[in-house]
């Protein structure tokens, strides 16, 4: 549970010094009043990266040089978390020490939905794979370290194919055995988080249609094990050396998200695709809790596009899972969507101030 957290310098927020009590957080203020700000001050805490922009450096408040974001994590034991950027350089630390990243994802698990998740339904398969490695290192973060070893091997092909150089072989081996490792963890997550959406879908009793998301592995025959891998890729050799590209590897995989047989993103209306985004995500986090890790919700702008029904059922998916000290903050600017749902703590937020409701 994150039981204080201070903003110092980040976006449009003035200093911020915030103790979050357990159960559900309600953030209302109107476009730009910094309560996006909020939440994705925390989620830079929790995973050193933005949710929002491609550079940390942009979440330096106007004017200024740095940023600094501390939080206090109770557990078992009480963690201090810091993330900030000063000098051109990102720092991070627990209890004051510098550590590796997969060590600071540790401490604070978190899940958020904000806009660019919609992208997983309908954008290109490149949003879909970020996706499938956010749960898998969401899960388990030491995962980091086998996602790194494949990217760094296949920068090595993609070089040497770009040169024509030779040693393709020896470069294949090396990157069948870490694509193997990538596609297992992604398929272990991906069967972990169907069963877990089955059971969220049941639970919001949605009139959706049969839903269905299927991993799509490269080489097709991925999961057979890195023999099975070398060998497509070995088959694959020369129409790679022609293209000077990789053309097989989990940096191509895919995963098919099925609405009644049919891609979601051709049939769906967006709001059934935002109340379906929002489920996948409480879906995910069920499969982080069967991991042992308890993670902290961040929605932004739950309520927008759905219908006062459709809120409640999604409402009631993630509040069902606030047991112990579990937290969720969501934002809105429509204080009179939220009048009927039951909502813990309600804050006002004006040119980035936090006040109590």
């Amino acid at each position: 549970m994150l039981s204080r957290f201070t903003a110092r310098n980040f976006r449009n927020l003035q200093p911020l010094a915030l103790e979050p009590a357990a159960g559900s957080h309600l953030f209302l203020g109107g476009n730009g009043a910094g309560k996006t700000s909020v939440l994705e001050a925390i989620y830079v805490l929790a995973t050193t990266r933005s949710f929002r922009a491609a550079q940390i450096a942009d979440c330096v408040h106007h004017g200024e040089a740095s940023f600094q974001l501390t939080g206090e994590v109770e557990t078992d034991r009480r963690t201090t978390l810091a993330v900030g950027w000063s000098q051109g350089a990102r720092e991070r630390s627990v209890n004051g020490k510098p550590t590796p990243l997969a060590d600071h994802l540790e401490v604070l698990p978190v899940v958020a939905w904000a806009a660019a998740e919609a992208e997983v339904l309908v954008g290109a398969p490149r949003a879909r794979r970020r996706f499938m490695d956010r749960g898998v290192v969401a899960s388990r973060p030491a995962a980091l370290e086998v996602l790194g070893r494949y990217r760094e091997a296949l920068r090595h092909k993609r070089e040497l194919l770009f040169q024509d150089a030779a040693g393709l072989e020896v470069w294949n081996e090396l990157l069948a055995a870490t694509a193997a490792e990538v596609i297992r963890l992604r398929e272990t997550y991906v069967t972990a988080l169907q069963q877990a959406l089955s059971a969220v879908l049941a639970e919001a009793d949605m009139p959706f249609p049969p839903v269905e998301i299927r991993y799509q592995p490269s080489p097709s025959r991925g999961l057979e094990g890195p023999e099975a891998i070398a060998a497509s890729f070995g088959r694959m050799a020369e129409r790679e050396r022609r293209r000077q590209q990789p053309l097989l590897g989990p940096h191509r995989d895919e995963l098919e998200i099925l609405w009644g047989g049919h891609e979601i993103r051709r049939v769906a209306s967006a709001g059934e695709r935002k109340s379906f985004s929002l489920l996948l995500l409480a879906a995910h986090g069920k499969v982080m809790e069967a991991a042992g890790r308890s993670p902290l919700y961040l929605l932004d702008d739950a309520d927008a596009e759905l219908a006062p029904p459709t809120l409640a059922a999604v409402w009631r998916c993630f509040s069902g899972m606030l047991e112990g000290d579990r937290q969720l903050l969501v934002t809105s600017n429509r204080p009179q969507a939220w009048l009927a749902l039951p909502v813990g703590s309600v804050w006002q937020v004006e040119k980035g101030r936090l006040a109590p409701l």
